[in-house]
C-alpha cells in the first residue's frame, strides 16, 4: 500500500500518495545526453514505485504562436502550465521565451521557443508541479525535482521553504 507524503495542513495536496504520482517528460529532440539520463531516473522511479507512470512527450524547438498551428496541443499544454505556475506566484520564463523570428521571404511570425526539457507532477488530471520554474529569487530544476523524489519527497521542491 502506497505510503502518504507528509504536508503541512493547509496543502492542497495533502492526499497525494507516493506511487500515485505521474510525470510527464517534455523534450526536445533528438532525446540523447544528458536527457536520457533524467528518462534513467524517472524510469528507475517508477520501477521502485516511487511514480506511477512516466510519460516522455517531444516537441520542436520552436512553435509557431497561431490560431493554426500545427502544434496547438503544445500552446495548450504550455498554457496551463503557465497558469499554474502563476496562480502560485511561480514563472516558467525562462526558459519557456516568446520571441519573434523572422522570416526569409520577410515578414515575421511569434514563436514559442521550448526548453530542452520540462517535467510535469499530475496525480490524476491535477498539476502539482512543473519543473524548471521559478518565484523570481529561488529556481527549481528537473535535477531538484528528482533529487526530491529520491530522497522520499516529503513536499515537492517549489513548496520548501527557502
Amino acid at each position: 500500500m502506497p505510503e502518504k507524503m507528509q504536508r503541512t495542513d493547509d496543502d492542497p495536496f495533502d492526499d497525494v500518495e507516493a506511487g500515485t504520482v505521474t510525470v510527464r517528460l517534455w523534450s526536445r529532440r533528438p532525446v540523447c545526453g544528458p536527457r536520457t539520463t533524467v528518462i534513467d531516473r524517472l524510469t528507475e522511479l517508477r520501477a521502485a514505485g516511487v511514480l506511477d507512470d512516466v510519460e516522455i512527450q517531444t516537441w520542436p524547438e520552436e512553435i509557431a504562436v497561431s490560431e493554426h498551428s500545427v502544434h496547438s496541443d503544445v500552446l495548450d499544454t504550455v498554457e496551463r502550465y503557465e497558469t499554474w505556475a502563476s496562480e502560485r506566484g511561480l514563472s516558467l520564463r525562462p526558459p519557456f521565451e516568446t520571441r519573434t523570428s523572422s522570416l526569409l521571404v520577410g515578414g515575421s511570425k511569434e514563436v514559442l521557443r521550448t526548453p530542452m526539457l520540462v517535467a510535469a507532477a499530475y496525480e490524476g488530471d491535477e498539476l502539482l508541479g512543473v519543473y524548471p520554474c521559478t518565484d523570481g529569487t529561488s529556481d527549481w530544476s528537473i535535477t531538484d525535482f528528482l533529487d526530491a523524489l529520491e530522497g522520499g519527497l516529503t513536499e515537492l521542491p517549489h513548496e520548501s521553504p527557502a
